[in-house]
């Protein structure tokens, strides 16, 4: 029987800030044991990042060289797909926190320079624990398709002010999946 594949999560942000460690959090809820960080450089954000699963300090391209890897990246031509579950050893996530306008960091910062074969989860920026539930459901069985995704939401603070979250979340039972901790945080700013 194959192993359990793992989710690695290339940490490509100069810092920890709460806003990612709430994302962090809740994908390794999401995804549970095997849940691996590469490329986390600092002492202090090793030592957060322990608490959710195996920290590496090199990328995930020397890590796991030689494995089956695949990249999920907005810009790959081809979708990520429960076969691709079965082949790989593990599938790469960026730790991006992403701008209104995609900016192709993940291909920057991981595909170009990584080896591995990339895939897409559909045509929205997704945020990471967002790409992580989409891993999992997929890895489950089903298929891209099936999974419905929110273009963005709104976060309302009150009666004048809010804020558009212009990336993609998955919809459980018509309602989108949004971090925990993430509207209280934003409110709070």
């Amino acid at each position: 029987m194959k192993k359990r594949l793992l989710l690695v999560i290339e940490h490509c942000e100069p810092r920890l800030s709460k806003w990612l460690k709430l994302e962090y959090h809740h994908s390794g809820k999401i995804w549970g044991k095997n849940l691996v960080f590469t490329r986390v450089t600092q002492k202090k954000t090793q030592q957060v990042l322990r608490t959710l699963g195996r920290v590496e300090s090199r990328p995930a391209k020397t890590v796991f060289s030689g494995k089956k890897c695949l990249v999920l990246d907005p810009q790959a031509t081809q979708p990520f797909t429960t076969q691709d579950c079965k082949h790989a050893d593990a599938v790469i996530v960026g730790g991006l926190l992403g701008y209104e306008i995609p900016q192709g960091r993940t291909k920057q910062l991981i595909s170009d320079s990584a080896g591995f074969e990339t895939r897409h989860l559909g045509p929205t920026q997704l945020s990471i624990d967002g790409a992580v539930f989409v891993v999992k459901a997929i890895s489950e069985g089903l298929s891209l398709e099936d999974i419905e995704i929110a273009k963005e939401i709104e976060i309302v603070h009150d009666n004048i002010h809010s804020t558009i979250l212009p990336f993609g979340y998955p919809v459980i039972d018509d309602v989108p999946m949004v971090t925990p901790g993430l509207v209280e945080y934003l409110v709070k700013r």
